[in-house]
């Protein structure tokens, strides 16, 4: 089994991301037209990993999983159903930044030392 969340190797920072999806075009039709993932099948989660390696050449690492939900009304049925049995095929892709962030229309993402800031309030000086 795997665990659905971030790792890198020493997890400095931590944080957390919003994103509201785009109107013409969602991952899961992103898929579709570009990786030809099957009609019935949703996007159910994104990974996204960048490394030097990637941050060369203008890319992130876009892991996709996805799955059918026939035979159940939305993903959320699907998963209360299959619980720990949850089974999802997985798509990992390089994509460019405007690719990738092309997806949404609008992606926040917070970072701090060990997340001290997350959620806490401030003011700027």
């Amino acid at each position: 089994m795997t665990i659905f969340e971030p790792g890198v190797q020493y997890k400095d920072l931590n944080g957390g991301v919003h994103a509201d999806r785009d109107d013409t075009q969602n991952a899961t039709d992103y898929l579709r037209k570009h990786h030809n993932i099957p009609q019935g099948h949703f996007v159910f989660g994104i990974q996204v990993y960048s490394s030097v390696h990637n941050v060369r050449d203008n890319t992130l690492s876009v892991r996709f999983l996805h799955s059918n939900v026939a035979g159940y009304e939305n993903i959320q049925q699907k998963m209360a159903a299959e619980g720990a049995e949850l089974t999802l095929n997985e798509l990992e892709i390089d994509m460019s930044y405007n690719e990738f962030f092309g997806l949404f229309k609008r992606f926040s993402l917070t970072l701090s030392p060990n997340g001290l800031l997350e959620g806490k309030s401030y003011k700027t000086v």
